[in-house]
């Protein structure tokens, strides 16, 4: 078993989340609001860890009534993070997940209250996530690379996505991997279209496309 898994993004109208430079500020203030509900709506939100090392978000919800902060996930391969960054220095609690396990780092986080498990497949994780942390409800927010996994393993069941009025022409895009051929791309079904309170911005809610 697995967690239900909701893809949540920001993107300028080609497609971006970030400039080539790194800069992705791309949300309203009613965006954040709207990203800090589904936040306190769900058991664990997950970042990978170029989205720590550039943006060192706390991943807390803030802009939202219910102020229920979910378990928060870190998906790294290098294990290339700074123990003094946000996520690992401020409540709730935090999992990584690395296929590079570190003796020393992974001593110097766990003296930070911080969980740290091997993994070497999405699946794996999400299993582990479900059973050994009561996770039902997983929010993936990012960033490309990530995204680009769980859509290509085909783990996921959900994508909502804001389109803001920019055009970055170049950088990160959406799902940031090596593409599908053609009739392998998966097919989704739009479930809801909305013009943001801002007066500026669509946001979408698809659904995989079943037979």
């Amino acid at each position: 078993m697995r967690p239900y898994v909701i893809i949540f993004s920001t993107v300028s109208i080609d497609g971006r989340l970030a400039t080539k430079t790194g800069y992705s500020e791309l949300s309203c203030p009613y965006d954040k609001q709207r990203q800090h509900e589904i936040r306190s709506e769900v058991d664990a939100v997950m970042v990978g860890a170029n989205t720590v090392r550039v943006d060192n978000p706390s991943l807390t919800v803030k802009y939202s009534k219910n102020r229920r902060n979910p378990i928060r996930v870190v998906v790294t391969r290098s294990f290339n993070l700074d123990p003094s960054y946000k996520i690992f220095t401020t409540p709730p609690s935090t999992i990584v997940y690395t296929s590079n396990y570190e003796s020393e780092k992974v001593t110097e986080l766990n003296r930070k209250g911080v969980i740290v498990r091997k993994f070497l497949h999405l699946d794996d994780l999400l299993e582990d996530l479900y059973d050994n942390f009561n996770v039902r409800r997983l929010m993936v927010e990012g960033g490309g690379h990530l995204i680009w996994w769980f859509i290509k393993d085909n783990l996921y069941d959900e994508i909502r996505i804001t389109i803001s009025p920019r055009i970055f022409g170049n950088g990160v895009s959406f799902a940031q991997g090596e593409g599908f051929i053609g009739e392998d791309s998966p097919r989704l079904k739009l479930i809801d279209a909305k013009i943001c309170e801002c007066g500026n911005e669509v946001h979408l809610t698809y659904k995989k496309y079943m037979t």
